[in-house]
């Protein structure tokens, strides 16, 4: 071997010598102390902990390397170095150099106008104080795009930029740009058969701008609900028998000018199958069965050679997990087995279903009711402790809950015990909101024609729950004037000693100035008492028994209505049914309420100065309309319809024939003007005058649609219209003659009490009269 060539050995040799001496030296090296540089927001301690380094151990270089990837995935740090430094023979120092990443300190919104700036920072990931994470800004970016395109502002853009404003602090700023909202022109369909474009786009929730948009359409573009026609229109289709059924994507193409959208669905619908052969298998087929096939076939709604409909295949699961649910088994399971015959069109179905084991309740938890008392909402349940497991019992006792009216929220959650798998354990949460008011107000007398109208002084306090009891109480007074005062007083139990009977008791006496003749006022006073028994029959049917003992006294010596003269004592007995299925006793806006009632007044047995009889019959039904999960607007159709009529020769009193007009019936117009009149003389010798006699029969519909508009406030907004006629005993049933009136309103449930501001407008000869405003405390 040559000099050159050993030379050339040698460097590498001596190179691979010199750094595993290197090496080894550092591997031998012992950590004395470990010390942070660079860092103001996450304290060395921190730091510290999440090394793999430790004081006291030998120096490891894959350890170091460790640690910087550790350090790095905390995202608090833009640049991470360690290393060490020599502080005596075999011992070193650790050294740990960071550079965070700044704090946010403010975040801002620069350029919105169409979204309240709470409801975007609602959701975001960035918080403030926190170190910058450029992943969670990302995140949030995207979150401010979909709530825009949610509103139907598909152009929105956002941006954003983090202005520093110490060397350890940033504002995060995000700039909106929000352009104008996208509507949709059009809607094309292709390829569908067997259903016309008019009748799928009908379907739609997005709808196009020349359609009428229905009450749940939306006519801007968003890009979140496009999945969800997607799914209507497929949806549509299967529950026709059409199982393979596809519906792409859509074309959506945005115009030229930017304002709207065109959007093509394309279908390719298949062929449309019958029910084939329809069985059930499993439990059935066990010696402990619970029910026969004949039994669980008979409540299917699919029938064999009908038409394979997929929501009735979906309700018959369900149905048929429901009946062994009510049976205890709440782990019961349905696996309908499918085959399909192509050449026949026909699906075959096998319900296979296991029963599993009986589970019972165990332990029921009320949580959340801070003011309710446990036993007013255990009442509720139609579960109990102990009892076999029943689902359908668990959902009505959600629903008796949420009734009450003295709950926000309502959840029923289910947990298996831990040691015994046959237990269910039940958690009810509530969320419990005010149900008292105690107010003391000016108000404005929303009356009219029959009544003085001016400002008035009203106090007042409510509680639908008192003490937590579910006690209703009231105490009521008015004042408008020397001649115009009232005072009621109330008190309800609904359910006695947790019974399902009830007990109510009210007292009040009121002086009003009416006027029943035209430039006349009258001055009324009434005052009496009533008590009122009732009893729960089934479900939700009551039965009540209410009798009212009340005088009359008018004081006026007019001689028109002198001739009329029937005020004094009356007795009377009122006996009602009724039913009240809403979802909410005290704000319902789902489900109905059906009274009918029946009236004696006077005889024999009650004794008094009148005699007469009345029936009627009232109702109410709410239709929800949602356009969201969270947004739930309602209808409410409210009508009434009632008869008054003489007991034995006693003609009807005066005072309780009917007269409709102002703030609880037809708003349009002055309280008490509608009614069947006629002119008699104010005195032998003057010039006839007005008298708004009264009728015996009336009928009333109200058509009510509420609309939220500040939920945390429950302030609603609402679009009315009311109609009605009261009949003489002489005319005939008929539809001629009835009054009419539309408005709009908005209704506050304030600390101090409910607010009603409505203006109503009645409808004479097809036109608009004169407004009539509504201002008034309660509803």
């Amino acid at each position: 071997m040559n000099a050159k060539a050993y030379s050339t050995l040698l460097l590498p040799t001596l190179l691979y010598v010199v750094a595993a001496l290197t090496a080894t030296l550092a591997y031998s090296q012992t950590i004395s102390s470990i010390v942070v540089r660079g860092n103001h927001k996450v304290a060395a301690e921190t730091i510290i902990g999440m090394l793999a380094s430790k004081r006291g151990n030998k120096f490891n270089q894959r350890l170091i390397q460790k640690d910087i990837r550790k350090l790095h995935s905390l995202k608090y740090f833009s640049h991470i170095s360690i290393y060490q430094r020599r502080v005596k023979q075999g011992q070193v120092q650790l050294i740990v150099e960071v550079r965070e990443k700044p704090a946010i300190v403010a975040i801002e919104f620069v350029g919105m106008k169409k979204i309240p700036e709470d409801k975007l920072r609602e959701g975001l990931q960035t918080k403030l104080y926190r170190i910058v994470d450029a992943a969670s800004i990302a995140n949030d970016v995207r979150l401010l795009e979909q709530k825009y395109a949610q509103k139907g502002f598909y152009l929105a853009q956002i941006g954003h930029r983090l202005e520093k404003i110490s060397e350890h602090e940033v504002v995060l700023r995000f700039n909106i740009v929000e352009h104008h909202k996208v509507a949709i022109g059009s809607i094309t369909i292709i390829g569908n058969h067997y259903f016309s474009d008019k009748e799928l786009i009908g379907k739609l929730i997005m709808q196009p701008l020349t359609r009428s948009p229905k009450f749940k359409a939306m006519t801007n573009f968003q890009s979140a609900l496009w999945e969800r026609d997607l799914h209507v229109l497929a949806l549509h289709y299967k529950n026709a028998g059409f199982i393979n059924v596809n519906v792409a994507e859509p074309d959506i193409l945005l115009t030229q000018d930017r304002r709207a959208v065109h959007i093509t669905y394309r279908i390719e619908e298949g062929e449309q199958f019958n029910v084939g052969s329809l069985a059930v298998s499993g439990d059935v087929e066990s010696k402990t069965r619970l029910f026969t096939a004949d039994e669980l076939l008979a409540d299917l709604t699919l029938t064999e050679g009908g038409l394979f409909r997929f929501d009735r295949f979906r309700n018959d699961v369900d149905g048929l997990m429901r009946k062994y649910n009510d049976r205890g088994y709440a782990y019961a399971s349905v696996d309908p087995r499918t085959s399909v015959d192509a050449k026949k069109r026909l699906v075959h179905v096998d319900y296979r279903i296991d029963k599993g084991a009986k589970v019972y309740f165990g332990k029921i938890a009320i949580v959340g009711n801070n003011k309710t008392r446990d036993n007013v909402i255990r009442r509720e349940l139609e579960v109990h402790e102990g009892e076999l497991f029943n689902g359908t019992n668990l959902r009505r006792s959600k629903s008796s809950v949420q009734r009450l009216g003295f709950f926000d929220s309502v959840r029923i959650l289910r947990e298996q015990d831990a040691k015994q798998k046959d237990i269910i354990h039940l958690r009810v949460e509530v969320e419990e909101r005010s149900t008292g008011q105690i107010q003391a107000a000016a108000i404005f007398t929303p009356v009219g024609g029959s009544l003085r109208s001016g400002w008035a002084g009203q106090g007042r306090y409510d509680e639908k729950n008192q003490l937590g009891k579910g006690w209703s109480t009231n105490i009521t007074g008015r004042w408008s004037g020397a001649k115009n005062f009232s005072l009621d007083l109330g008190f309800s139990n609904p359910r006695v000693y947790n019974s399902h009977w009830s007990f109510g008791t009210s007292f009040f006496h009121m002086r009003e100035s009416k006027r029943y003749v035209e430039d006349e006022f009258l001055d009324e006073t009434r005052q009496g008492s009533t008590v009122s028994v009732g009893r729960k029959i089934y479900e939700h049917i009551v039965g009540t028994l209410t009798y009212r003992l009340q005088s009359v006294r008018v004081d006026n010596d007019t001689y028109v209505l002198s001739k009329f003269r029937d005020w004094g004592v009356s007795s009377s007995l009122m006996l009602s049914l009724s039913r009240n299925a809403t979802n909410d006793y005290l704000e319902p806006t789902a489900g109905s309420s059906v009274s009918l009632f029946q009236v004696v007044a006077g005889g024999t047995l009650l004794r008094g100065d009148h005699r007469y009889l009345e029936s009627g019959f009232d109702f109410a039904y709410y239709f929800p309309i949602d356009f969201s999960d969270s947004y739930r607007t309602h209808i409410r159709v409210h009508g009434l319809a009632s008869i008054v009529y003489p007991f034995g020769a006693a003609p009807v009193p005066f005072t309780q024939r009917y007269r409709l007009g102002g703030f609880q019936d037809l708003r349009g117009f002055p309280y008490w003007s509608i009614g069947p009149k006629f002119y008699a003389m104010r005195s032998p010798s003057d010039k006839p005058v007005e008298l708004n006699y009264g009728g015996n029969r009336k009928v009333m519909l109200q058509l009510e649609y509420f609309i939220p508009l500040i939920q945390e406030a429950r302030a609603k907004a609402l679009l009315f219209a009311d109609v009605g006629r009261v009949y003489h005993e002489q005319e005939q049933l008929g539809f001629d003659g009835f009054r009419a009136d539309v408005g709009f309103g908005l209704r506050l449930i304030t600390p101090i009490a409910p607010l009603r501001f409505e203006w109503a407008y009645p409808i004479e000869n097809g036109k608009l009269g004169d407004v009539e405003f509504i201002f008034y405390l309660g509803f």
